[in-house]
């Protein structure tokens, strides 16, 4: 803990501060908010604990708010200071928060509200968050419904909701990987934020630092944004003015070539209408072809003019690539959007040509930016509408928040907060995500409406983002791509993810490991059905290097022969997905689909379209199945091997039970790209390391054939395991 420091008088001059490692400076702007300091100052005592702090107020009060500042301030461990700003500097939150920069001496720079709208408990979230993820800025994300932010009156929710939607209109791609870009609670790390580029203006200065501070490595955290503790709040009218004046000047200088890229559409438009008009007067042509040829001819004017003076000839990929992407689109907005409204106008309303084609070519202009930025066909692209966020906790080894139901994952499902996050799920609003620094990604180049994902592993968390088809398929999405990272997340733990089933007595499990995928679910549903054992998993495990067995119940899904072992009744509807879903994973569809993917076809695309059409049928096993217990944890003491071409029943020796297992590991696919990630995560090796020391603890260790399961079983506890029959029902 600190030393108790005086506090310092009102500073009237700001300075750059000398950064002091590992201290977190809290930048808190006030205005005339002497009733909230006391509270908030007592909160962020009990919240931060032995944290490295500084606060730091930026006053522009009109009432005594600095002198409470400064009395309170002995009363605390940390360091307390009060930049008291004369009228003449006072140039609104922004300012004051850009100022409270200079000043401030931490690495680490946090911006909150004093009006206890942002909970103090929710900082040590914010920096356990940054120095897990690596990064650059986390932002505190309100939680949020159709309206807007939760926590505000109706109509200021609206208004925050309609200036959120005006933002991601003029910068999509900029904040298309952050859900609040008008939060007021952030922390950024001082490395990441050049002030000298700053314009602060109003009282969205986070916006401000997304825009002009392009390449930020952004994450989030949620949180309930609390009612107004005391005061008034700041926001009216005049404020709303001069967010839409700032926002208009960050679209003119925040990208220097907007301007240009204005006038070339402008100048286009114009061109186009003068060219289609002039064509229909000179010649004698059919008005649909004289529209596609003046077309064609600004479509690959606009080209070169834009590559050579908009862009300087400093396009990502020059040349023969970019301008047959850029043709392609137009061809699709000139034959979609400008010819049938050509139609409408021109032939059928006999309007003159050029108020018809005008209109045509400016309605085509917006609906093709629109397409090309991707912001207005994906509901959370427009609003910061969050559904809700979902968190699983696996056993206290592995926490996960995501923004997409996991119902894989059900079982695990936690209603807490969590007090850390491992892996976080978030769902990409541009489309195709982003790669960070160090990225493994897989996308099929359908942007938002394809296959598309970018993970971005670390050794205590993980950062899983998903284009908006993927996240729509959330079956798919845990299978071809959590799946792998859950395995690779494990085994960095010292615990491995291992194909097989188990159930367990009396604090002893039983792991059976098929050597192909039939029979093991049937088997362990009767015996679960009997029971005489408790439910672990039917498909994966989790295995610990000493023995130890954790439970991994997915939802069933409900196969012919798990229909006959549970006489579960099935509508025709649902019989029919169920043999869609068979027929697709079957080793022949399962084939098809590598090797559609090795042909570059959109494989991984085609399983999400099927998945939408036709979702598993996924059952938990407590809707299968009366009277189910379940045992979170058990001891190994028993490995069945189901192998085929073997008669009755054999011994097997430690290292051929490791051998069988890791070949059953390795041999576990699932739809591009599972095969590639398992690859490039890369984590097999310390996988069968586990794997081996953790069978060298049980105590039976048998080879079974696949579909002649012997009556006699060895005992777990005081039953033996031949309670219940195993047999292979395929």
């Amino acid at each position: 803990m600190q030393q108790r420091q005086e506090a310092p008088q009102p500073q009237t001059k700001s300075h750059t501060a000398v950064p002091q490692p590992d201290l977190v400076s809290l930048i808190v702007p006030t205005r005339n908010e002497a009733q909230n300091i006391v509270p908030l100052l007592r909160r962020l005592a009990a919240a931060l604990g032995e944290t490295a702090v500084e606060v730091l107020f930026v006053d522009d009060s009109t009432d005594n708010t600095p002198q409470v500042i400064v009395q309170a301030a002995p009363e605390f461990a940390f360091p307390v200071r009060v930049i008291a700003r004369p009228p003449e500097r006072r140039n609104g939150l922004s300012g004051a928060v850009v100022e409270g920069f200079q000043a401030a001496h931490g690495t680490w720079l946090c911006v909150m509200d004093a009006d206890l709208q942002h909970p103090p408990e929710v900082i040590p979230v914010l920096l356990a968050r940054a120095q897990e993820a690596q990064a650059d800025l986390v932002l505190g994300s309100r939680k949020a419904d159709l309206f807007g932010p939760l926590g505000l009156s109706r109509r200021r929710a609206m208004t925050s909701q309609m200036l959120t939607l005006l933002a991601r209109a003029w910068f999509p791609r900029l904040l298309k990987d952050v859900s609040d870009p008008l939060t007021g609670l952030f922390l950024v790390r001082r490395t990441a934020v050049d002030t000298a580029v700053l314009r602060p203006d109003g009282f969205k200065i986070l916006l401000e630092i997304l825009i002009r501070c392009p390449g930020l490595r952004v994450s989030e955290v949620h949180f309930d944004f609390a009612a107004r503790h005391e005061g008034e709040s700041k926001a009216d009218f005049q404020e709303g003015m001069r967010f839409f004046r700032h926002l208009l000047r960050l679209r003119l200088t925040a990208n220097q070539s907007f301007p240009r890229l204005v006038a070339v559409a402008v100048g286009s438009l114009l061109l186009d209408v003068a060219a289609f008009a002039l064509l229909v007067q000179a010649t004698a042509l059919v008005w649909w072809v004289t529209a596609v040829l003046a077309a064609e001819f600004i479509i690959l004017l606009r080209f070169f003019v834009t590559e050579q003076w908009v862009l300087g000839g400093g396009h990502a990929i020059p040349g023969w690539p970019s301008l047959r992407r850029f043709w392609l689109t137009n061809q699709l907005s000139l034959f979609g959007v400008r010819l049938p409204l050509l139609y409408l106008l021109f032939v059928l309303g006999r309007w003159a040509a050029l108020p018809a084609v005008f209109v045509a070519v400016l309605v085509e202009s917006v609906v093709r930016y629109a397409l090309s930025e991707q912001w207005v066909f994906s509901r959370r692209g427009i609003t910061m509408w969050q559904s809700g966020i979902y968190r699983y906790d696996i056993h206290g080894l592995l926490r996960i928040e995501s923004q997409v139901r996991l119902p894989e994952l059900a079982h695990f499902k936690s209603a807490e907060p969590l007090p850390h996050v491992d892996i976080e799920v978030r769902v990409d609003r541009h489309g195709t995500p982003s790669p960070q620094p160090g990225a493994i990604t897989y996308s099929e180049r359908l942007s938002r409406f394809g296959f598309g994902v970018a993970i971005m592993p670390g050794a205590a968390y993980a950062e899983v983002v998903v284009s908006p088809t993927l996240a729509a398929s959330p079956y798919a999405l845990y299978k071809s791509v959590l799946e792998p990272v859950v395995r690779w997340a494990l085994a960095q733990r010292g615990y491995a993810l291992v194909y097989g089933a188990a159930v367990a007595r009396q604090g002893l499990a039983t792991l059976v490991v098929p050597e192909r995928d039939q029979g093991k679910t049937e088997a362990i549903l009767q015996a679960v059905g009997g029971g005489a054992y408790a439910f672990m998993a039917d498909d994966f495990v989790i295995l610990a290097a000493n023995g130890r067995v954790f439970s991994f119940p997915k939802p069933v899904t409900v196969t012919a022969g798990v229909r006959r072992t549970t006489a579960v009744s099935l509508r025709r509807r649902d019989r029919f997905k169920l043999w869609a879903q068979n027929l697709l994973y079957s080793r022949p569809g399962r084939a098809a689909g590598l090797h559609l993917s090795r042909r570059r076809w959109p494989a991984a695309t085609l399983n999400l379209i099927w998945q939408r059409l036709w979702p598993p049928p996924k059952w938990a096993v407590e809707d299968l199945l009366t009277a189910v217990t379940h045992a979170d944890q058990a001891q190994l003491h028993e490995v069945v091997l189901l192998r085929e071409g073997i008669g009755g029943e054999t011994a097997v020796s430690a290292a051929e039970l490791a051998a069988f297992v890791c070949a059953r590991q390795t041999a576990v696919q699932g739809f591009p790209p599972y095969e590639q990630l398992v690859a490039q995560l890369s984590q097999s090796a310390v996988e069968q390391t586990i794997i081996a020391s953790a069978l060298a603890h049980a105590a039976v260790k048998r080879s079974l054939a696949q579909g002649d399961w012997p009556a006699a079983q060895p005992s777990i506890g005081q039953t033996a395991l031949s309670d219940f029959a195993l047999v292979d029902k395929h």
